[in-house]
């Protein structure tokens, strides 16, 4: 079952490099300078997801081949394989306890960058308007 939702880390890594070349001055300097708040707020999201349901999910992204007929010069068709991808979710069972003490200290983390990641955030809105 596919749940982009469930993408995160890898997801967000893409999203940033993708949003990177369409964003504002202001959207790329907020998302370059509070890059590690995200990171662990997504860390923290995808754990006590994990304790709600009690066991963590790994994620596989799995290729296969889909053919199709392709029509190509001279009105011959052709069989066009192309590579396409799922991403298969497994059960995994997780020390709770293990889980729940690494979830504090990230929410100890979190808390700590926090002041940091709103001042760099208002300093990229004062230094690039919209």
């Amino acid at each position: 079952m596919l749940n982009a939702s469930k993408l995160r880390l890898p997801a967000v890594g893409i999203a940033l490099i993708l949003l990177g070349a369409c964003a504002t001055p202001q959207k790329q300097c907020i998302a370059r300078e509070t890059a590690e708040y995200r990171a662990i707020s997504a860390q923290i999201e995808e754990l006590e997801e994990t304790l709600a349901r009690g066991y963590a999910l790994h994620r596989q992204t799995v290729p296969y081949t889909k053919t199709r007929i392709c029509h190509v010069k001279g009105k011959r068709y052709v069989p066009c394989p192309t590579t396409r991808f799922h991403t298969i979710e497994t059960p995994v069972s997780v020390d709770i306890d293990d889980t729940r003490e690494k979830l504090a200290r990230l929410k100890a983390q979190r808390t700590k960058l926090a002041p940091a990641a709103a001042t760099a955030r208002a300093a990229c809105i004062r230094a690039y308007p919209e």
